[in-house]
C-alpha cells in the first residue's frame, strides 16, 4: 500500500511540474517590450511616448534634395511614407526604431536609402512638451500593405520598455506614382 501511495504521489507531483512548465512564460515574453496598441488617427501613448499617424502615403518613386543635388529613388516595391507627430512624455530621448509589421507578419525597417532626407524623426531626439512632426520612410513588397501596423521604440529589440503598435487605416492610404519627401512632413 506504502508502494502505491507513494508511486501516486510521484506521478501527481510530475502532473504538477509539467502543468507549471507548459503555462509558464518563456524568459523573452516576461522581459520583452511592454506594447501599447492603438489605430490610425488616434493619439496612442505608452509611458515613456506618444505617437499620433496623420497621414500614410504609397508612392513608385521618391525624390528628395540631397547634399547638394536632388535625389530620386524608385523600388521593386512600393515606397510607404507616414506623416507622425511623436512627444516624449519624460525626458528626451531618440525614437531611433521604426517598422512596419505587413500582411504577411513580416518586419520591415525603415530604409536606409531616404537618408539625408529632411523632416525624418527618426534623425532628431523627442523632447517632453514639444511634439515633432515628420516623416517614416519604408520600402517593401506592394502585397505586404493590405494590412500594415506601425512598430516604434526608442531602441532595437526593447526589454520592459516601451513599444507602440499602430494598426494603419487601409482606406485612407492614396497611392501615386511619384511623392517629393520634402512636402509629406
Amino acid at each position: 500500500m506504502r508502494w502505491i501511495a507513494s508511486f501516486l504521489l510521484v506521478a501527481l507531483a510530475a502532473v504538477v511540474l509539467s502543468a507549471f512548465q507548459s503555462t509558464t512564460p518563456r524568459y523573452a515574453a516576461l522581459t520583452g517590450p511592454i506594447v501599447t496598441s492603438g489605430k490610425q488617427g488616434e493619439v496612442v501613448a505608452s509611458k515613456t511616448f506618444s505617437v499620433d499617424v496623420l497621414k500614410v502615403l504609397r508612392a513608385y518613386t521618391i525624390t528628395f534634395k540631397g547634399i547638394g543635388r536632388p535625389v530620386e529613388r524608385q523600388t521593386q516595391g512600393i515606397w510607404v511614407i507616414v506623416t507622425a507627430r511623436a512627444e516624449a512624455l519624460r525626458e528626451t530621448m531618440p525614437l531611433r526604431i521604426a517598422a512596419i509589421r505587413g500582411a504577411s507578419g513580416r518586419l520591415y525597417q525603415q530604409t536606409r536609402r531616404a537618408d539625408g532626407a529632411d523632416g525624418r524623426i527618426s534623425d532628431f531626439d523627442l523632447q517632453p512638451g514639444l511634439p515633432a512632426k515628420g516623416i517614416f520612410v519604408f520600402e517593401m513588397p506592394e502585397e505586404e500593405t493590405k494590412d500594415m501596423v506601425l512598430v516604434l521604440s526608442s531602441q532595437l529589440g526593447p526589454q520592459l520598455e516601451s513599444e507602440i503598435h499602430i494598426k494603419l487605416d487601409q482606406q485612407g492610404i492614396n497611392t501615386i506614382e511619384r511623392t517629393d519627401l520634402a512636402g509629406n512632413g
